[in-house]
């Protein structure tokens, strides 16, 4: 039998391997179910009843010391397994050979026969191993991967809530913006309750496409449905507010946010102070700096040292100073050429009492 099409060309989400999965807790570790050895198989057995457990481990033990198992052997195996649970067995073990690695029709395969024996909640793990490989979209793949929940449905399977997230995520990638929407109006239609990462999905497409005040407003269903945004759905937010420009609403957000009980990360803050230097919002990026500091985040590296360049060009002697003793206070050490630079602005400033100081601290540092 060939495997559909829908199964052939799925690979919607792809992902770093998890090499475990069963639709029920097995009694024993799935890699100690049985292989079928590719080259036991011939056509005077292709009718015969499935070997014992036993003498299929032996020969499989046996055959990955001589012979790599290759992708199409793979299919070959899982497809003649009658048993879903030792083909999904096949399907693990096969990963462990160095420098094997599922393709699309290995998946597909597994898939198809996982799904034909009503094994549907393996089919949802299979389909969460996919959303952590590293391959991505193909122009086509995420219209397949929506045929591929068609059949699931048909099939007494209804997608999931991650499953349509997976999905949305797709076509974002695709940039295609009208069927993430469309896919998350559906999810809804069929009563299904958006999570976080639904929602962060689509407000990340929608800021992606330059519609920052469109995922604003998912921010505010998000409060209404009382579903709890995280720091990975305000950083989507804040980095849409910046490449836009809006840094003023962008700096409101991470003054105000802490204040009314929700967490910002480090990164919150960075994004925002690293667009600032970029743009050369030396200001801004200082008030900023000095806020992260006060609540215990430290700028990364590069960053820190960018800005004390930019301001010491900017001629900006008071900020650059003040900026570098912050920093140093949690234990960031400036690059030589970050520090000469503020030197130097001192002394052309004429003001020595603070170059000795600074000069001095920075030898405690040092030692």
């Amino acid at each position: 039998m060939k495997t559909p099409t829908v199964f052939v060309k799925f690979v919607a989400v792809c992902f770093s391997r998890h090499r475990l999965f069963s639709t029920s807790p097995p009694s024993a570790p799935l890699s100690s179910l049985p292989w079928i050895s590719p080259l036991r198989l011939s056509k005077a057995t292709l009718t015969k009843p499935d070997p014992p457990t036993e003498s299929i481990t032996a020969m499989v033990e046996s055959q990955r010391k001589h012979k790599y198992i290759s992708h199409e052997f793979a299919i070959n195996l899982i497809k003649r397994e009658r048993d879903p649970q030792r083909a999904l067995g096949i399907f693990n073990t096969v990963t462990e050979q160095k420098g094997f690695n599922h393709n699309s029709a290995t998946y597909a395969t597994i898939l198809e026969k996982l799904a034909r024996s009503k094994k549907f909640q393996a089919v949802d793990a299979v389909l969460r191993q996919m959303t952590y490989e590293t391959c991505k979209f193909h122009e086509g793949k995420v219209d397949r991967a929506r045929k591929m929940m068609e059949f699931m449905r048909k099939n007494g399977c209804n997608p999931n809530v991650f499953n349509y997230s997976t999905l949305m995520n797709g076509f974002c990638k695709e940039k295609k913006l009208l069927e993430a929407k469309e896919v998350f109006d559906e999810m809804k239609s069929f009563g299904l309750k958006p999570d976080t990462i639904s929602y962060s999905t689509l407000i990340n497409c929608f800021c992606r496409a330059g519609k920052v005040d469109e995922a604003t407003e998912l921010l505010e269903e998000m409060k209404e449905k009382e579903c709890k945004a995280d720091s990975v759905t305000f950083n989507v937010i804040l980095g849409g507010l910046c490449r836009e420009g809006r840094f003023e609403t962008a700096l409101d957000m991470l003054e105000k946010l802490p204040c009314d009980g929700v967490y910002l990360n480090k990164a919150s803050y960075r994004i925002v102070l690293n667009f600032l230097c970029q743009k050369g919002e030396l200001k801004k990026a200082t008030e900023l700096l000095y806020l992260m500091l006060g609540r215990g985040f430290l700028p990364h590296y590069a960053t820190s040292n960018e800005l004390l360049v930019r301001l010491c060009k900017a001629g900006m002697v008071d900020d650059a100073a003040v900026a570098m003793f912050e920093l140093m206070e949690m234990g960031f050490k400036p690059e030589p050429d970050s520090w000469a630079h503020v030197l130097e602005l001192i002394c052309k400033e004429r003001k020595l009492l603070s170059t000795f100081e600074l000069l001095d601290e920075l030898t405690v540092r040092e030692l």
